[in-house]
């Protein structure tokens, strides 16, 4: 986390985004660049798009995204240095990419109400601090369809308490929301926008395609509360080798399951739940066989904690309100993505039976070894520079930032 940072923005620019919430770095693309990654985001939807059920030109939003940015032409963007200089100034911290993203509306599509991207539910919505980097490949006017921004709006939402060790934060008011400005984005620009600044996109009269690039970008220190976006290999080796950094986690099987390190944090020393397997013997924490947050999502995929919920209702008798994504750790048959959770006022009794029982760290240590796969996750639970949020299942939470 010490990487030096090569900032695009001045001070001046910085002072602005934190103030206004967003920044605006001009002329990033040239007019023959545009014209080009435009073409191939056009070819790109034509052949294949998400949603699947849709067919060009039929009026609607089309999605070329993630692991698509290995297919050629869509790379460069990605790692695209003042881009990134501009990110990282933002972020005040080395970046990751959460979310490759390029959208494009055919004539007729009704854009966008107003919302905010922060959600606690989803691998690209849910870090601490993340930006969006969007550069339009058609101006972003009313023939097109504007981006318009609400100025200030990110600081309706305040952290609860900046102390904690997992962040919360407050719901905006809806009702306080600046009014609406248009920030007019050229074909070639780049907007930054922090993650609770609130924006809406209505619809355009052009006859042409919308079309931009909508990347997000979380600070290394401030990972995803529902997980981080999983890309395959084949997206990691289409970068250079400098731009390979942006890639968080990189692996080419499923995630099959997904477990709870569930933290008594009652006592000075925390205590950690496993489960002994009566047939082997080993000792592994609570949860199983993972699914997916939400049916249909189509490209932002990785959020087990709605499953991971109803796995630890289900077999401990525990309804867990939230839960902060650790790390992906490679068994036999997939990927599992371990999650945590923490509380000062579990029933630890209640919950130590049925071969579960309450360790230390420095018992777990002694039992299973420094290297174990557990002993890094509460290693990683308990850093003191990575920066935490809630992370909630879409069933509870969809309806608390829109």
């Amino acid at each position: 986390m010490d990487r030096a940072i090569f900032p695009t923005l001045n001070e001046q620019q910085i002072a602005d985004y934190h103030e206004d919430g967003y920044v605006i770095v001009r002329n990033v693309l040239s007019a023959k660049e545009v014209d080009e990654l435009r073409r191939i985001v056009q070819e790109q939807v034509k052949r294949d798009a998400y949603p699947s059920s849709l067919k060009y030109p039929e009026p609607a939003k089309y999605t070329v995204s993630g692991n698509r940015l290995a297919d050629p032409g869509l790379t460069a963007i990605a790692e695209h240095p003042t881009v990134i200089g501009a990110v990282e100034s933002a972020l005040g911290q080395p970046a990751h990419l959460t979310a490759y993203v390029a959208y494009l509306r055919t004539p007729g599509d009704k854009g966008g109400g107003a919302h905010c991207d922060y959600k606690r539910w989803r691998p690209v919505g849910s870090s601490m601090n993340w930006v969006f980097a969007i550069i339009p490949l058609t101006d972003f006017d009313t023939e097109y369809g504007p981006f318009l921004v609400s100025p200030k709006s990110h600081k309706l939402t305040q952290v609860i308490d900046p102390d904690a060790h997992i962040l919360d934060v407050t719901r905006p008011d809806r009702e306080q929301l600046p009014p609406f400005i248009d920030p007019e984005v050229k074909a070639g620009d780049l907007l930054v926008v922090n993650e609770h600044v609130w924006h809406e996109a209505p619809a355009g009269t052009a006859p042409e395609d919308r079309c931009g690039i909508f990347n997000k970008y979380c600070a290394i220190d401030a990972p995803p509360a529902a997980g981080y976006y999983p890309y395959n290999p084949a997206a990691l080796d289409a970068l250079s080798d400098d731009g390979k950094r942006l890639i968080p986690v990189c692996f080419d099987k499923p995630i099959a399951t997904t477990r709870l390190l569930i933290e008594d944090a009652s006592s000075q020393e925390s205590k950690f739940l496993l489960r002994r397997d009566a047939e082997t013997s080993a000792w592994g924490l609570p949860g199983g066989e993972g699914w997916e947050e939400e049916k249909g999502v189509g490209w932002d995929v990785g959020a087990r904690i709605g499953a991971l919920q109803d796995l630890t209702e289900t077999r401990l008798g525990l309804e867990v309100s939230w839960m902060s994504y650790i790390d992906d750790v490679e068994e036999e048959g997939g990927i599992c993505r371990v999650y945590g959770f923490s509380d000062e006022n579990l029933d630890i009794d209640a919950l130590a039976n049925n071969g579960y029982e309450w360790f230390t760290k420095s018992e777990l240590k002694q039992r299973l070894g420094e290297s174990d796969a557990i002993c890094g996750a509460v290693d990683t639970w308990q850093q003191a520079d990575v920066i935490r949020g809630k992370g909630k299942a879409c069933r509870q939470s969809r309806h608390q930032f829109e």
